[in-house]
């Protein structure tokens, strides 16, 4: 559904991305009509299908000068946004780097927040004294008399 009525070249460019991206590991990638968001517990890239080409939307932990993003800007205190359009499969290979920094970034930023499971703790039973004799004794003297 996402690539029906695209152009050619650009449906090559977008399979290149995919191609690559499923060589480097596991992640998930959301499509919705001209739009794809990719994630490894949380996104670190996003695309949009445009009429002459593909935005794409790279989430770095560092900022990164480069001539293939025509936008940079900070999205929260460690992750910068960077954006790209993709016209053809040299673009594709100028991007595919930072790409992957991305990916690695998201592999990393999700491998730190996860926290290994700890087993809930058990509550250590103290046994409770009986009373070995109904009478019990004060002073001495059994209770009550």
């Amino acid at each position: 559904m996402l690539l029906r009525g695209k152009p050619p070249a650009l449906v090559k460019v977008y399979q290149a991305l995919e191609r690559d991206l499923a060589k480097w590991g596991p992640h998930e990638t959301f499509t919705r009509e001209r739009y794809a968001l990719y994630r490894i517990g949380r996104g670190f890239a996003d695309l949009v299908f445009m009429r002459d080409g593909l935005r794409l939307a790279i989430y770095l932990g560092r900022t990164r000068r480069a001539s293939c993003f025509f936008k940079v800007g900070r999205m929260s205190t460690h992750r910068i946004i960077h954006v790209a359009m993709l016209r053809t499969l040299t673009d594709w290979r100028t991007v595919r780097p930072y790409l992957k920094e991305a990916y690695r970034f998201a592999q990393e930023e999700d491998a730190s927040r996860q926290k290994p499971v700890a087993k809930a703790p058990t509550k250590r039973r103290v046994p409770r004294r009986r009373c070995v004799n109904s009478t019990v004794k004060f002073n001495g003297h059994a209770a009550g008399s």
